[in-house]
C-alpha cells in the first residue's frame, strides 16, 4: 500500500524524490522510507541519484514505466 502511495506522491510532486518527503507525507521513520524506496529500485519502479560527490543516493527518481502500474 505504501509502495503505491510513494508512486502518487512522485507523480504529484513531478520531481525526483528524497526520503524526507517520503516521511513527511506518509509520517513513517526515515529509515523505513528509505528502506521502502530501495525496494522500489529493486523493482524497477525507481532509480537511485546519487549526490554531488557520488557517494550517497541523494534521491529516487521515478520510471515511466511505474506510471502505468497505477
Amino acid at each position: 500500500m505504501s509502495e503505491r502511495e510513494i508512486v502518487r506522491l512522485a507523480c504529484r510532486l513531478a520531481r525526483p524524490l528524497r526520503p524526507i518527503d517520503v516521511v513527511t507525507h506518509l509520517g513513517i521513520n526515515h529509515r523505513t522510507a528509505v528502506r521502502t524506496l530501495q525496494s522500489l529500485c529493486t523493482k524497477g519502479w525507481f532509480s537511485a541519484v546519487t549526490g554531488a560527490v557520488g557517494k550517497n543516493i541523494v534521491r529516487y527518481e521515478l520510471q515511466r514505466s511505474a506510471v502505468q502500474l497505477l
